[in-house]
């Protein structure tokens, strides 16, 4: 294959691939847990504080891996 053919399958894959992370972020963003607005115990505040900070961490990976396949693809 030559080198333009495969810049291109690259870059075909590497858009795929940045539309699946768009994706992944909106649904994970819209699956963080709210802050609990009644008065809790603290089982329930520690799963929320877990399930938050789990879901967060996600979308930050999901965040830098978008970020370096944007800039190698050239996409500001």
């Amino acid at each position: 294959m030559n080198q333009s053919r495969m810049d291109q399958a690259g870059g075909e894959d590497g858009r795929d691939r940045l539309r699946e992370l768009d994706e992944t972020l909106d649904r994970l963003r819209a699956d963080l847990p709210s802050p609990p607005t009644d008065a809790t115990d603290f089982a329930d505040s520690g799963q929320y504080l877990a399930a938050r900070e789990e879901l967060e961490g996600q979308i930050e990976l999901l965040e830098s891996e978008r970020e370096r396949l944007r800039e190698q693809l050239g996409i500001s």
